[in-house]
């Protein structure tokens, strides 16, 4: 036995070591279930070796179900009274912020943010404080995600850009994220102060 077909054997991968498409959605669904960071990576690093359309529809709802399941935990945190809970519970600092931002979770507005690449999380804060319903929920990421994982493909496809490439541009568009977001909290709470001594 070669030790290709051995290696397959052990991995979920393909004859010729593509990982299996299954595996990929499993991947997709328990990144969305979680912290959801490496969903783009995931997408393009497919999109060289498989057609783009599968993976936007059935990675799609593997991600839908995903956050579907992060969102129930969300409510649960955000409405449960156990003091251990908090410890996982978004901040009342975050919240406030994202209900300033987005109003209400409108069906259009998850859809729109979800085909983007946009952060999410304040939208999804919103929605479960909310408590939006669970299923139209899943069917705005759902319906989002179709054409934002079909170009992530489509890009993968077309530039088979090497895996460490995609890993590190995606570490520098969190750190610039995460940087923009320090910025906002520091430049609100110095509003704060000063509002405070006046």
């Amino acid at each position: 036995m070669s030790p290709s077909r051995s290696s397959c054997r052990q991995k979920p991968c393909d004859v010729d070591g593509r990982v299996k498409p299954l595996a990929l959605y499993l991947l997709l669904f328990l990144d969305n279930a979680t912290l959801g960071a490496g969903t783009n990576p995931l997408l393009i690093e497919a999109g060289k070796t498989h057609a783009a359309w599968p993976l936007a529809v059935f990675g799609g709802l593997a991600a839908a179900l995903g956050a579907m399941l992060q969102l129930v935990a969300l409510r649960w945190l955000l409405s449960s009274r156990h003091t251990w809970t908090r410890r996982f519970a978004p901040s009342e600092e975050k919240l406030k912020a994202a209900m300033e931002r987005y109003r209400r979770a409108s069906f259009l507005a998850l859809v729109v943010v979800r085909a983007t690449p946009v952060p999410d999380l304040p939208l999804k804060l919103v929605a479960a404080a909310g408590k939006y319903p669970i299923l139209l929920y899943g069917l705005a990421v759902w319906l989002g995600a179709l054409p934002y994982y079909y170009l992530l493909a489509r890009i993968g496809h077309a530039l088979q850009p090497p895996l460490w490439i995609i890993l590190a541009a995606f570490v520098v568009i969190g750190l610039v994220g995460w940087f923009e977001t320090w910025r906002r909290r520091r430049a609100a709470k110095r509003r704060q102060v000063e509002k405070a001594l006046t």
